[in-house]
């Protein structure tokens, strides 16, 4: 949004649409169901997309989400600490959840039995379902993001680092990649300058962003006046402080990956999702379109 409000989008000279997403997971498959060119979302779900063989999945092109942004939240006063706490207990989560797609990586990490945890779904809002666990409900953790339950339960106006205790796969199941820009294979081979050119601005717009963090939270209030600028500001700062703050980011720059480890991440998923191949890394993320690291963040410091 930033990058569109400051001019970056227009000086590329294409006309670019946006269509709302429908959650993170849900990016990849809808791309090549419904023929987007450029999309963002989880590169997980994108491994199972590529790996069940659809002939025109996109391509990760920028990654935003150096770690992985899954959690398991918990109750910060109950017996839950470890992954081993989980046997025998119930968890929630939206069908879509990211977190919950990836469980069976978690426990592959962690030495838990994945048969052991009842998973059941959950179709409200994730305020709903956190409050509902805080407040005796029939499980006893929720999957999700860090920053969008922190975000979920300041909308209600309380205090996750005081309400919940994170079971944080970033410190578990460290290869885990995020969310990233994706590219279809259509646009990269029919117009791949128009894909430099998108990535080169929102790159700048993340540069603009940790330059003012405000402005980038005005930039979301501009297109929905219902936003509570303290929730989505939080929401942000802790999306810099937990999903982008790989030490990989210092060393190789945002929107860039460690080809060993998301080799590592591609095995793993496929092992644990039951996905019938092991795709390639460059069949998950070229860098073709990368601005150089002198133009990327490096520091997420604002």
């Amino acid at each position: 949004m930033l990058a569109q409000d400051n001019g970056y989008l227009a000086k590329t000279g294409l006309d670019i649409e946006f269509t709302t997403g429908e959650g993170a997971f849900t990016a990849a498959p809808r791309m090549v169901a419904q023929g987007f060119d450029l999309g963002y979302g989880d590169v997980n779900s994108l491994m199972e997309v590529v790996a069940k063989g659809a002939g025109d999945a996109p391509v990760g092109v920028y990654m935003m989400f150096n770690s992985s942004p899954s959690t398991i939240a918990v109750r910060a006063d109950g017996p839950i600490r470890t992954p081993a706490d989980f046997k025998g207990r119930t968890l929630s989560g939206h069908a879509t959840d990211v977190a919950l797609r990836t469980f069976g990586a978690f426990c592959s990490k962690t030495g838990l039995d994945r048969s052991s945890v009842k998973v059941r779904t959950f179709e409200g809002s994730m305020r709903a379902q956190v409050e509902g666990m805080l407040n005796g409900a029939d499980y006893e953790g929720c999957f999700g993001y860090v920053s969008t339950i922190t975000a979920a339960l300041a909308s209600a106006d309380l205090d996750a680092s005081q309400k919940l205790r994170f079971i944080n796969y970033a410190d578990l199941v460290p290869d885990l990649y995020g969310s990233c820009l994706m590219a279809s294979r259509k646009i990269m081979r029919e117009d791949p300058a128009a894909v430099t050119s998108v990535v080169r601005a929102l790159n700048l717009g993340l540069v603009d962003v940790l330059k003012d963090i405000d402005g980038a939270i005005e930039a979301v209030v501009r297109r929905d006046k219902s936003v509570r600028r303290d929730v989505d500001k939080l929401r942000l700062l802790t999306t810099l402080k937990v999903e982008m703050s790989n030490k990989e980011g210092r060393l190789l720059g945002i929107g860039e990956v460690d080809d060993v480890r998301l080799a590592r991440s591609i095995a793993l998923v496929a092992a644990t999702n039951d996905l019938p191949r092991t795709p390639g890394v460059r069949e998950i993320f070229v860098r073709d379109y990368l601005p150089p690291m002198s133009e990327r963040v490096t520091s997420l410091a604002s």
